[in-house]
Parts: C-alpha cells; sequence; structure tokens
C-alpha cells in the first residue's frame, strides 16, 4: 500500500517537472517555423528577378500540361506541343506589343498635356480650383509686399530630360530577357512530359504514398488549369465586348483598350480600377463632354461587375471559389512583395494553395477557411 502511494505520488510531480519543458518545447517549435517563415519571405524578395520567372513558368505548365498529355495519347511528342504551344504565346505577345506600342507611347508621352486637359475641363466645371488659385495668388503678394528691399530671388529651373519612355526604355532589356527565360523554361516543363511525376515516385518509399501524390499533384494541375482557362476566356470575352462598346462610344483605338481590359482584368480589383480610371481620362480628353466621359467609365465599370458578381462565379463553380477578404490580402501582399507581377500571380497562387489545402488532413481547416461562400 505504501508503495503504491508513492507510486502515485510521484506522478504529479513528475507531470509538474515535465510540464515547463513541454511548454519550452512547443516555444521552439513556434519560433522555428516563424524563423523559417520570414526567411522563405526575405528569400522570395531578395531572388524576387529569378522567382517571378520561374513560377511564372510553373503555372503555364500547368495549364497546358493537360494538353500536351492528351495529344500524347494521339501519338503527339510533348516536344512538338510545347513547341507549337510557347510559338503562339509568342506571337500572341508580338501582336499584342504591336497594337499597344502606339497608343501606349502615346499616353504616356502626352499624360502631361492630358492632365492638364483634364484640370482645366474639371476647373470650367467646379469653379472651386480658380477660387483656391485667386485666393493663393493673393497670398503670395501679400507676403512679397511685406518684404521690403529684399532682392528678387533668382529662378533656377532645372529641366529634367529623362521622360517616361526612357524610363521605359531603360528597363525593357529586363522585361525582354525575363520573358525569353520564362517562354524557354515553360517550353522544357511541357517537353519534359511526365518526368515530374515519375521522379516523385520514385522518390517516395511506401506505394501508398506514391499513390496519394501522384493523385494531388494530378488534382492540383487539373483544377488550377480548369480555373486559369477558364479565367483567360472570361478575360478574353471582356476584352472584346470592352473594345466593341467603346468603340461604338466613339473612344480612340478601341482595340487597345479591349487588350488593356484582358490584361487588368487578371489583377482582381485593382486592374477594374485602373481601367475605369485610364478610360475615363482619355474619354474626357477626348470626346466633347463630361457625360460622354462619364458613360464610357460606367460602361467599363459595370461591365467588369457583371464579369466579377455573375459570369466568373458561374464558370469557375463554388468549389473553387475563394474568400473575397483573403484575395483582398493576398493581392495586397504579393503586390508589395513582387509589385505588378505578384498582383498578377496572386490569385492563381491562392487556388494552387487552396487546392492543395483540399488534399492534405492537417490544411483542410485552412483551405476551408480559404473558400468563398457557399452557393
Amino acid at each position: 500500500m505504501g508503495e503504491g502511494d508513492s507510486a502515485s505520488a510521484e506522478v504529479p510531480e513528475r507531470a509538474e517537472r515535465l510540464g515547463p519543458v513541454v511548454g519550452a518545447s512547443q516555444i521552439v517549435g513556434a519560433a522555428i517555423v516563424i524563423l523559417a517563415l520570414l526567411a522563405v519571405l526575405a528569400a522570395l524578395a531578395i531572388g524576387r528577378a529569378f522567382a517571378v520567372p520561374v513560377i511564372l513558368a510553373f503555372l503555364l505548365s500547368l495549364v497546358f500540361s493537360g494538353p500536351c498529355r492528351w495529344l500524347r495519347r494521339k501519338g503527339i511528342p510533348e516536344a512538338v506541343t510545347a513547341a507549337a504551344i510557347v510559338l503562339s504565346l509568342v506571337a500572341g505577345l508580338t501582336a499584342s506589343t504591336a497594337i499597344l506600342a502606339i497608343p501606349a507611347s502615346e499616353w504616356i508621352e502626352d499624360a502631361p498635356r492630358v492632365a492638364q486637359q483634364v484640370e482645366r475641363k474639371l476647373k470650367d466645371i467646379s469653379g472651386v480650383a480658380a477660387a483656391v488659385a485667386e485666393a493663393d495668388r493673393r497670398i503670395e503678394e501679400a507676403t512679397t509686399g511685406a518684404a521690403d528691399g529684399a532682392e528678387d530671388p533668382v529662378e533656377v529651373v532645372i529641366e529634367d530630360t529623362s521622360g517616361p519612355l526612357t524610363t521605359v526604355a531603360v528597363g525593357a532589356p529586363m522585361i525582354v530577357a525575363q520573358t525569353l527565360f520564362v517562354l524557354i523554361l515553360t517550353f522544357f516543363m511541357l517537353a519534359s512530359g511526365n518526368l515530374f511525376y515519375e521522379r516523385l515516385v520514385s522518390v517516395l518509399p511506401r506505394f501508398a504514398d506514391k499513390k496519394r501524390a501522384i493523385q494531388i499533384a494530378y488534382d492540383v494541375e487539373r483544377e488550377v488549369s480548369r480555373y486559369l482557362l477558364a479565367i483567360t476566356c472570361v478575360n478574353a470575352g471582356l476584352g472584346v465586348i470592352v473594345g466593341v462598346s467603346l468603340g461604338l462610344l466613339g473612344m480612340p483605338n478601341p482595340l487597345a483598350f479591349g487588350l488593356l481590359a484582358f490584361g487588368m482584368n487578371f489583377v482582381p480589383f485593382v486592374g477594374a480600377v485602373i481601367g475605369v480610371i485610364v478610360s475615363f481620362g482619355v474619354a474626357l480628353v477626348s470626346l466633347p463632354t463630361l457625360f460622354d466621359a462619364l458613360t464610357v467609365a460606367g460602361i467599363y465599370l459595370a461591365l467588369t461587375v457583371i464579369e466579377g458578381q455573375v459570369v466568373t462565379p458561374w464558370l469557375v463553380g463554388r468549389h473553387l471559389s475563394l474568400n473575397t477578404v483573403v484575395i483582398l490580402i493576398s493581392v495586397a501582399f504579393w503586390a508589395w512583395l513582387w509589385s505588378v507581377m505578384g498582383m498578377i500571380m496572386a490569385v492563381p497562387l491562392l487556388v494552387t494553395f487552396r487546392v492543395l489545402c483540399s488534399h492534405i488532413d492537417a490544411l483542410k481547416p485552412i483551405g476551408e477557411f480559404l473558400s468563398g461562400p457557399r452557393r
């Protein structure tokens, strides 16, 4: 009886001794995870010039790997299909650049003049800016008149010869180099076929792990490619409708506005806002009245709202819908980390992570949190 009492007395004492140890180990584990996340974040920020093209090529390979595999079963080698896809991408980029080059350069060069015209039109309408300018002039006269005997200041004008086009030209070589790298890497990813899956199977030890890994990889590829293809088709349709609508309203370069709507709509929310602002500014200068400019901006806004609230949810489906707040946070985070390209890739990366979470038991609560409302 005494031995049992002593043994039972040792149990709470041992638990008390182990309690701080377990708590300390949990704190150390959490600290290691936080440090690892910070290290990954720093690596992504420092290696932006390398990471962005690699991830973009990976997303493109996800989109086109399904057609490559289907054509392989029809007897067409992956290398031939990959070459055709990359050449089609090159042709599309070349055509888009040729269409946008002239109006974009004109918009960039004429931006100061357009801003002055917009300001002048708004002044004529409101008259508030004129009153502010008059008050500013009177204050300046009063302050200059109070300084008796002061010498007139010598105005020094420093002319900035580096215009916006110069800035674009300086960054063009890096953009071209990264684009070529993306295309070449996409070609090799598609031409390699199932090499990635074969290596994945060979690394894992157990057959059950091999089967599960292959299933997850194929599911991620299928769902992400379905999402990206659906979004691309929706954006293409939006670009066509925007171009035709703005052309009927008398806007110059409607084809350029269609391409602008197509590209900007890959950036959720922010792209639509940029498109509305650009279309309103150009319309305010090109069209005779303010009402016409507001009509153009309203049509653009209405089309993007219909696309975002009706068309895209209907095509994408509930199983790939995302939480709107999470989308905004993701766009803001990747924009902070990788600027414009980060905004473009924010939602595809979020979809990829969402699909991964739905296939891993430990991450299913996170995947449920990232999901949109049930319809």
